[in-house]
């Protein structure tokens, strides 16, 4: 007598769902992805089920990306857009490394010019240099340097006076880097918008030739708008760029006279110190004698 068959303890192929021609269709949620048909999609080079799930969010992820408000707009604007777009990426970047830089070498931190005088006025150049030491601002490293030649006759103090401005020269010439980079982005940023411009006006006006008599004002404006759009991009790289490289030469002419300053306290100490029998009642009047 046979054994009775139990349903629950069948094979793998008999639980196998069946395609239309009675074949064992294959399991897509473990080989692959199906088609709008229902068949798995099979890769031409291997002819294995094929996975498209992660190539379909990568797409998505993109296709997101490029939908951005600004990034759609600067896609439409063509080349120059994306080269505005580039010029503003630099622009940005350039800016927060300077700032960076800036706070690193403690320009913004030039407080302690008057303490500095205080202490060559009063003779005591250890506590000078004990505070110059203690600052990082270019100043006080020139300053620091400049305490250790000596100053006591004329010749000293015009030799002096001009090593001290060799090195001011250089850490000036050290905070200015970078800052053309930035002048030349604010300048070509509205021209290359202009040539933009002008180049989609061409193009506008060359479909207009190319319609004859039966214009549509649509593809005209449409033209236009589209044209337009790189000035008004690269006046919005120009604008902040102008305005970061005009705060960026403010900084640096501000650290540039607290070197002077410095400078000119420094190489005139015993002036200073005798600043009573000299005449001079402050840096400006010692500046002026040196000259």
């Amino acid at each position: 007598m046979p054994e009775p068959v139990n349903p629950l303890a069948a094979s793998d192929d008999a639980q196998s769902p069946l395609a239309s021609d009675g074949a064992i269709a294959p399991d897509a949620t473990a080989t692959g992805t199906l088609s709008s048909d229902g068949t798995v999609i099979l890769d031409p080079a291997t002819g294995l089920p094929m996975d498209t799930t992660a190539t379909t969010q990568a797409n998505s992820m993109t296709d997101a990306f490029v939908g951005l408000p600004v990034i759609e707009q600067v896609d439409r604007a063509g080349v120059v857009g994306w080269v505005l777009a580039a010029m503003a990426l630099i622009g940005l970047v350039l800016f927060f490394y300077k700032l960076v830089g800036f706070l690193r070498r403690g320009v913004f931190a030039d407080g302690f010019v008057r303490d500095v005088e205080r202490h060559l006025s009063d003779g005591d150049e250890a506590q000078a240099a004990d505070l110059l030491a203690r600052r990082r601002h270019p100043a006080a490293r020139i300053g620091l340097s400049g305490l250790s030649l000596s100053v006591a006759s004329a010749d000293e103090r015009e030799a002096a006076s001009d090593l001290i401005a060799a090195r001011a020269r250089k850490e000036i010439d050290s905070l200015n880097g970078g800052l053309r980079i930035m002048s030349a982005i604010a300048v070509l940023s509205p021209l290359l918008g202009l040539l933009g411009t002008v180049m989609g006006m061409i193009e506008a006006f060359q479909k207009m030739e190319g319609a004859g008599s039966r214009i549509d004002p649509s593809v005209l404006s449409g033209g236009i708008w589209l044209a337009l759009l790189t000035t008004a991009i690269g006046l919005v790289v120009a604008i902040p760029a102008t305005a970061f490289h005009m705060w960026m030469q403010g900084v640096i002419g501000r650290a540039a006279a607290v070197m002077e300053d410095v400078c000119t306290m420094v190489v005139n100490r015993g002036e200073l110190a005798h600043r009573t029998t000299l005449g001079a009642s402050n840096v400006s009047e010692l500046r002026h004698a040196a000259e």
